[in-house]
C-alpha cells in the first residue's frame, strides 16, 4: 500500500484533511477567526473526495483512508451535536 496518492481526487482529499487537521489544531492552540463549521467543510470535501478516490477511481492509499477517517470524525461529532446539544 502507498502513502501518497496517485489520482487528482486523491490529492485533493489529502490535502483538504491535511488543511482541515491544521486549522482545527491552530484554532484550539491560538485564536483563528475563522468559524469552526467552514472548517468543518473542508474537512468534509476531503471526506468526499477522498470517498470518490478510493471507491470510484481504486486509489488505495494511506492518505485517502486518512481522510475518510477524519470525514466520519466530522460526521459523527456533527450527529452527536444534533442528537445531544451542550
Amino acid at each position: 500500500m502507498r502513502f501518497l496518492p496517485t489520482t487528482n481526487n486523491g490529492k485533493w482529499a489529502s490535502g483538504l484533511s491535511l488543511a482541515f487537521i491544521i486549522l482545527i489544531i491552530i484554532k484550539i492552540v491560538a485564536f483563528l477567526p475563522i468559524p469552526t463549521f467552514v472548517i468543518a467543510i473542508i474537512g468534509l470535501a476531503g471526506f468526499i473526495m477522498g470517498s470518490i478516490a478510493v471507491f470510484k477511481n481504486k486509489d488505495r492509499t494511506i492518505l485517502n483512508f486518512v481522510a475518510i477517517v477524519v470525514g466520519l470524525v466530522i460526521v459523527l461529532w456533527t450527529a452527536a451535536e444534533l442528537v445531544s446539544p451542550h
